[in-house]
């Protein structure tokens, strides 16, 4: 943990594990509820350190590629030594055996499940009683057959790996609970198990946010919540996702969500089509459970044939669309029916903005615009604290700090710490290096280097 905060047994919470954790007292923004260290935590197979890896990439100073091509012996799942006393001798003295074994099962192809599944067994060697916590853990019921197979698999090759007090069906659970119950750790490039954070309700339009460091998550208020009021989370990142994607995505991770969007009461922002009225210039048009298409300005209703037209043309761009240039793009957000704030053209700014990072491609002031399109998008589809914002406030105040106008970057720095401070409270690490960035704003790129902690090459400004 990079400071202090309350464990969950301490925190203004209800404790009643089979209901919905609620505020027991007035929670205001950026206040951290509480924080918990994963019951386990295990990193996950290797990845490339440097740039990004596709599968038919061609480039032959691709960093990714050269990290998988450079050694057979790097792609091999090891248990590393600091791991040895988390999980028994048996499974320190046949880890490759082991590891062969589990990935034959879909179940325990992960390698982090598979490991963060051998130190569950140790815990419960060391503590018998320690199952009852597993257990009183729910499993998504569509997983149950294939940890099932990979239980019995798993006892049939190497019956010695399982406590002999376990029972094939429940080391089947244990392995549904890693699956429902991990979440993703950055910092380890893997997955922990965290018994309270997982009992979260899921929400598309959360109260709460939760960050992790290390193999520690914390969880802190982006808005005022009030005693009686169920904490929620998005553990699916659904901010910018269509409401047939998160559909799809919470029904395979086994959530149910009671949003506005998700129950079909509320118009799903993702999807923003220009209205037609030629006196409502501005309006947006919005589906609401994919039925009644309205304008949120002048709310005329689009008839059958309009929404007909409109959902082609979408389907045409989402299939279809090929990012070549900034021109190429905004040139097909201005023709097209849809909003520019639509989630296919904000996905296609995302992959500009990126492309012209590594590639350079693009001029300051392109990159700039379509920065303040993103930003508005953003928080217009979004309207709450999101760590999205941060990344996006950051880049722009850093194109401002390039383009010679420090205080629109000051400006920008201090959206960004203020979303900071709602969305990982007040006291972590990124919220005080955007305070600094605040109070003392870069001027040039060696001082934005230096403020984040970057060293400069000077071979790169020759």
């Amino acid at each position: 943990m990079e400071f202090d905060a309350p464990t969950f047994l301490e925190a203004p919470v209800s404790q009643d594990m089979s209901k919905p954790i609620v505020a027991t007292s007035a929670l205001t923004a950026g206040q951290v509820i509480f924080a918990e260290a994963a019951t386990v935590a295990s990193a996950g197979g290797m990845e490339p350190e440097q740039g990004f890896h596709e599968e038919d990439c061609e480039d032959e100073e691709c960093d990714g590629c050269a990290a998988i091509d450079e050694s057979d012996d790097a792609l091999e799942d090891v248990l590393d030594e600091s791991e040895h006393d988390e999980v028994s001798a048996y499974v320190v003295a046949h880890f490759s055996e082991l590891t062969a074994a589990c990935e034959s099962f879909e179940a325990l192809g992960a390698s982090e499940v598979r490991k963060n599944l051998f130190k569950v067994f140790h815990l419960i060697e060391v503590d018998a009683k320690a199952i009852d916590s597993f257990l009183s853990l729910d499993v998504v019921a569509d997983d149950v057959a294939a940890t099932l197979d990979a239980a019995t698999g798993l006892r049939d090759a190497h019956p010695s790996a399982i406590p002999a007090s376990l029972t094939t069906d429940q080391v089947a659970h244990l392995i549904g609970v890693l699956h429902k119950h991990s979440i993703p750790l950055e910092d380890i490039g893997g997955s922990g198990l965290f018994f309270f954070v997982s009992k979260l309700k899921h929400s598309c339009t959360p109260n709460a946010s939760y960050t992790d460091a290390g193999d520690a998550i914390w969880v802190t208020a982006i808005q005022p919540i009030a005693v009686g009021e169920q904490i929620t989370v998005d553990f699916f990142d659904t901010h910018y996702m269509c409401a047939a994607e998160r559909k799809q995505v919470l029904t395979e991770e086994g959530h149910a969500c009671a949003c506005g969007v998700c129950s079909g009461t509320a118009p799903d922002l993702t999807r923003g089509f220009k209205c037609q009225v030629p006196t409502c210039p501005s309006g947006i048009v919005h589906p609401t459970n994919n039925d009644v298409f309205a304008c949120t300005t002048c709310d005329t209703v689009w008839d059958a044939a309009t929404v007909a037209a409109a959902v082609k043309a979408e389907d045409t761009l989402l299939t279809e669309l090929e990012v070549d240039s900034v021109e190429q793009v905004l040139e097909l957000a201005q023709n097209s029916p849809l909003h520019p704030f639509h989630h296919i053209f904000y996905s296609a700014l995302a992959v500009l903005l990126e492309d012209s990072v590594a590639e350079q491609n693009m001029t300051e002031p392109q990159a700039l615009a379509l920065m303040t399109i993103q930003a508005d998008a953003l928080n217009y589809v979004v309207p709450f604290p999101h760590s999205e914002k941060v990344s996006v406030y950051d880049s722009i105040a850093q194109a401002h700090v390039e383009a010679g106008d420090i205080a629109k970057a000051t400006e920008a720095y201090a959206l960004a710490y203020q979303t900071c401070i709602n969305v990982f409270g007040p006291e972590s690490k990124t919220s005080i290096m955007f305070k600094g960035l605040v109070d003392n704003t870069p001027t040039n790129a060696a001082e934005i280097a230096a403020a984040y902690g970057f060293d400069v090459d000077d071979d790169d400004d020759e």
